[in-house]
C-alpha cells in the first residue's frame, strides 16, 4: 500500500541545515546582500498600522523585523526552530514566531503575506498559493521574493539544502497564483545577488492580491 504525504513547506528536507546555520545566518555574505530586500519590497506593498502580516519562511527575521514597525502584528512562520529562536532573541514585541508547516494550518488570517527566498524550498507551489489565498482576508496582498530560473549553481548542494526548484519562470508561478484565486499578479526584478562563484543571480518580487 502506498502512503501519500501532504506537501511540505520550507524546507522540505529535515531542517538540520538551517538549524546548524542559524547562529551565524545574519552574518553570511548572502544574508547581508538580502538586507537590501525589505525596503524594496515595502515600496511595492501598501501596509496599514492595523494590519496582520504573515512572513512565510521567516528565518531569523530579515523581513519580519523591518515590517513589524509598520503594522499591528507579524506572524513569523518557519520550519527551523533554531532560526526562529534567533528571531525571538531580537525581542521585537509585535512579532510572534510560529514553528510549523503552513499545510498544517495557521493561527489566523492576514492582510498581507510576505516571503524572501523560501518558495524554492516548497515542492508543491500550487498548493502553497492555495494556502496563501485561503489565509488572506479579502483584499489581502502577497509580496514574495525568490530567484528567477537558474542553473542549479546558486545553492550548490541543492539536495542537502532542501532545494525543490532551481528558481522560477514567472509565467508558471503566475498561473498557479491565478488558479488559486489571486489576481493582479506582477513580477518586478528587484535585486541581483553577487555569488562567490562569480555569477550574478536576479531575484523577482511577485505581488498580487485576493479579491
Amino acid at each position: 500500500m502506498t502512503t501519500t504525504h501532504p506537501p511540505q513547506s520550507t524546507p522540505t528536507t529535515p531542517s538540520s541545515h538551517f538549524d546548524a546555520a542559524a547562529r551565524d545566518w545574519d552574518q553570511r555574505p548572502m544574508s547581508q546582500q538580502l538586507a537590501a530586500v525589505p525596503p524594496l519590497l515595502l515600496a511595492h506593498l501598501p501596509l496599514s498600522p492595523t494590519d496582520q502580516v504573515l512572513d512565510f519562511g521567516a528565518g531569523t527575521g530579515l523581513l519580519a523585523t523591518q515590517i513589524a514597525p509598520k503594522v499591528a502584528h507579524v506572524t513569523a512562520l518557519d520550519m527551523s526552530a533554531a532560526m526562529l529562536q534567533v528571531l525571538d532573541e531580537k525581542g521585537v514585541a509585535n512579532i510572534t514566531t510560529h514553528h510549523g508547516d503552513i499545510f498544517d494550518g495557521l493561527p489566523g488570517r492576514y492582510h498581507a503575506i510576505v516571503s524572501c527566498m523560501a518558495l524554492h524550498h516548497v515542492a508543491d507551489t500550487a498548493a502553497l498559493m492555495r494556502a496563501f489565498a485561503a489565509a488572506l482576508h479579502p483584499g489581502g496582498r502577497i509580496a514574495l521574493v525568490d530567484l528567477y530560473a537558474e542553473d542549479g549553481s546558486f545553492h550548490g548542494d541543492n539536495a542537502a539544502k532542501g532545494v525543490q526548484h532551481l528558481g522560477f519562470a514567472p509565467e508558471a508561478l503566475q498561473a498557479q497564483a491565478e488558479q488559486a484565486g489571486l489576481q493582479g499578479i506582477v513580477f518586478t526584478g528587484i535585486l541581483h545577488m553577487q555569488h562567490r562563484n562569480g555569477q550574478s543571480y536576479p531575484l523577482f518580487l511577485m505581488t498580487g492580491h485576493k479579491p
